[in-house]
């Protein structure tokens, strides 16, 4: 008993990978797209403990850009005055001299809080910052689901590339991680 290893087809699976630009984007695009589309959802349960009308979790959404490979999630919601509520809540304030009542009383009342203790605290010390960027980041099923996502688009990759391959009556069965993918006639 011996194990062979034969380079018959390397020609072929070389050849499979110049036709790389019309195969490799589709592929890319999909996983990139899934994966934002997870990492979103997982930012809105990031940001529920910090939900008082909901607009800033409504707001994130996941955005892929193919021409510049870059990935984007976040929230899109603005406050009054243009301000960026993401933002906000990620870096927190400064002190807020010329704050109004009327909403941090409707805000304090949905927390079931003493308004004016909010208020004050808001006014003369700002908001505290939330760091919800970096907690979904630092999430375990965030760091799964970008683990999980590069280790398809690299199977995908080889398998794509390796079916390929011609192989001979009864011979050549690709495994990969345990589970076979396609083989020989037989």
């Amino acid at each position: 008993m011996s194990i062979k290893i034969r380079t018959e087809g390397i020609t072929e699976l070389a050849q499979s990978f110049g036709s790389a630009p019309s195969w490799v984007p589709k592929l890319v695009n999909a996983n990139m797209q899934q994966l934002g589309r997870r990492i979103a959802y997982l930012m809105k349960m990031q940001l529920k403990p910090h939900r008082y009308t909901g607009a800033l979790e409504d707001s994130v959404t996941s955005e892929y850009d193919p021409r510049r490979q870059r990935l984007e999630i976040g929230p899109k919601a603005k406050r009054k005055g243009g301000w960026d509520a993401g933002l906000l809540l990620q870096r927190g304030t400064g002190p807020i001299p010329n704050l109004p009542f009327a909403p941090i009383k409707k805000w304090a009342a949905f927390r079931g809080l003493p308004a004016g203790p909010v208020w004050y605290k808001l006014k003369t010390e700002g908001a505290d910052a939330h760091p919800f960027v970096d907690e979904t980041i630092a999430r375990g099923d965030v760091q799964v689901a970008i683990t999980n996502t590069a280790q398809r688009i690299g199977m995908d990759l080889a398998a794509y590339s390796v079916q390929k391959i011609p192989m001979g009556k009864g011979e050549g069965l690709v495994v990969f991680g345990g589970t076979s993918m396609f083989g020989g006639g037989g």
